[in-house]
């Protein structure tokens, strides 16, 4: 009897501390399309085809003049123009998997939603087209920051992975403040560090 106790309390505590390690945030829409990246809806979903050919992705790569927003703009063009030739079907929203190049139509079992959960990039919370659901307070503010590797190769993940990396670095030298999370400007991939309100420092 005691065992079962003392099991129950260890399933109680590993449920309540995963609960606590997961944050969850409001997805922007562009195009009126909910965008989710570093994210995945919580809502279920199944997905509907893929949103841009090998071709449609190299020329967003390649093109130098477009800001973030207005490539992510052009990828839900792409992918309506697939719905309208008959390559996808209808979709309710997209998931960008930008480390691997990779561009999800998806449709939701039931009412479109804009909830997410973050996922972990690198041992940390990124928010990127989204907001956090909790309260939060900003730390400090940081200019877009990447190597000139990054910049040369033009691929955004390639720039986020280094501006991460330089953050998480400065972080480990104690040159910023403590922060939980990043949110990152799609305008100009301008950092925000921010702390959830509440939460203690480690």
């Amino acid at each position: 009897m005691k065992n079962l106790s003392l099991t129950l309390i260890v399933i109680t505590l590993l449920a309540f501390t995963a609960d606590r390690n997961e944050h969850f945030a409001t997805v922007e829409k562009i195009a009126d399309t909910p965008i989710f990246i570093f994210s995945s809806p919580v809502s279920e979903y199944e997905i509907v085809g893929k949103a841009l050919s090998f071709n449609e992705m190299l020329k967003l790569a390649m093109n130098q003049k477009s800001n973030t927003r207005e490539k992510t703009a052009h990828i839900v063009d792409y992918a309506l123009k697939r719905v309208e030739n008959g390559k996808i079907s209808n979709f309710d929203a997209l998931i960008i998997e930008l480390e691997k190049d990779k561009v999800h139509a998806i449709k939701f079992k039931s009412d479109i939603s804009l909830k997410a959960k973050i996922e972990n990039y690198s041992d940390l919370l990124v928010y990127f087209f989204c907001e956090p659901d909790e309260e939060y307070e900003v730390v400090m503010q940081l200019e877009a920051d990447y190597s000139l590797r990054a910049a040369r190769g033009g691929m955004l993940f390639d720039k986020i992975r280094s501006m991460v990396n330089r953050t998480m670095k400065k972080k480990n030298n104690n040159k910023i403040e403590y922060f939980d999370a990043i949110i990152i400007n799609p305008d100009d991939l301008s950092e925000k560090l921010i702390v959830y309100k509440g939460a203690e420092n480690k």
